[in-house]
């Protein structure tokens, strides 16, 4: 049962249809509307490489035994392992200039060995790279992309300026490092995206932790993390929603994204967002949410969907949802909160630019892909 009442359903109707044929929807009137289609690049295959990028931070450089543990871990999955040039430095906050960064990103999609273009890490930088991204190119050669964090400002501008789908999923010196291995809940949904092995039909993680052993003392290596119970997730409002799926980590949508070339148009979508490891508070929140709810952002959309936000007390996160709610009250979309997307672990690999379908009552999440 819904704790804030029911939203529209959404499923006994074709929201692109809809949306796509109204005209002067505010900041949803240029060409880039996600009622188009994305093209998805070919499933990876056994034996194929996977590019290991840092479009942002130099987590390679800064944590070299947590590459090697990522490394063995895809190694594990029958592929292997491609260190793009820059992608091991570690200059300051970023890993290398701009330029640098982009080199490497293009030369892994131009390379015809790579199914896979990794991110080692986030960080807030990844707005530097896009400028420099050769699109014609990588639109000529699809390759799944995966990260999160600030790599959001990537997959908007590949979905904006390629046109191909991407996955906000584990990277490599993190989740895909995981002493003593990988949580098997981030093994099982990496597998089903990447190999195609089961139907994207998520389920709610049974544990969850946001412990940091220090990267620095290698702390990490010294035991597992401990995880704790999970409530599962939260039906924030019911109902239904299909379409493509948008999103990534909040703030980087509202400080990068927010008013730039690479904002995609939300008609139609099932959007969502996580917090980012600073943990902004239920009031930061509540104003960000605040300008998606005066751009016509909620109105705009099929659903809503909201991670886990890592650093908050029991308290936070009920007032979180209450924020929620509140936003989104006037739109009366379906919200499914609570998942395990973003900053805590284990997390999902999610597929963006795909359809998906969301059940809020039912607190069911099921890809397309």
């Amino acid at each position: 049962m819904s704790i804030f009442g029911r939203g529209k359903k959404r499923s006994d109707q074709n929201p692109f249809a809809t949306l796509a044929s109204e005209e002067g929807i505010g900041p949803f009137e240029d060409e880039a509307s996600v009622t188009r289609t994305f093209r998805v690049p070919p499933a990876i295959e056994s034996g194929s490489a996977v590019a290991i990028v840092s479009p942002s931070f130099g987590a390679v450089g800064r944590w070299p035994h947590r590459a090697d543990r990522g490394r063995k871990y895809l190694e594990s999955l029958g592929l292997w392992v491609k260190m793009m040039p820059n992608a091991e430095r570690e200059d300051g906050w970023a890993s290398a200039s701009a330029a640098e960064r982009a080199d490497d990103i293009n030369a892994a999609f131009a390379d015809d060995e790579v199914s896979v273009v990794l991110t080692s890490i986030g960080g807030n930088h990844s707005n530097q790279v896009i400028q420099y991204l050769d699109y014609d190119m990588i639109r000529a050669n699809p390759k799944w992309v995966q990260g999160y964090s600030d790599i959001t400002v990537l997959h908007w501008a590949l979905l904006q300026h390629a046109g191909i789908a991407s996955l906000y999923g584990p990277a490599f010196t993190l989740e895909l490092a995981e002493y003593p291995e990988v949580f098997a809940y981030t093994d099982r949904w990496l597998r089903a995206a990447w190999f195609r092995e089961q139907p994207l039909f998520f389920e709610a993680a049974r544990v969850w932790t946001e412990e940091f052993l220090d990267f620095d003392t290698r702390a990490d290596l010294s035991r597992a993390r401990r995880l704790q119970p999970s409530e599962g997730w939260i039906t924030v409002r019911g109902g239904e929603a299909d379409g493509p799926l948008i999103g990534g980590c909040l703030e980087s949508i509202c400080w990068h994204l927010k008013g730039s070339s690479e904002w995609l148009d939300l008609r139609g979508a099932i959007f969502f967002v996580e917090t980012s490891e600073e943990a902004p508070s239920p009031a930061h929140v509540d104003a960000y949410l605040t300008d998606f709810e005066n751009m016509g952002v909620f109105d705009a959309i099929s659903g809503l969907v909201v991670g886990r936000p890592r650093g908050y007390s029991d308290d936070d996160r009920k007032i979180l949802w209450d924020v929620v709610a509140a936003r989104t009250e006037s739109a009366g979309i379906p919200v499914l909160a609570n998942l395990d997307i973003g900053h805590t672990d284990p997390m999902l690999t999610l597929p963006l630019g795909i359809d998906a379908h969301i059940d809020a009552t039912a607190r069911t999440l099921k890809s397309h892909l």
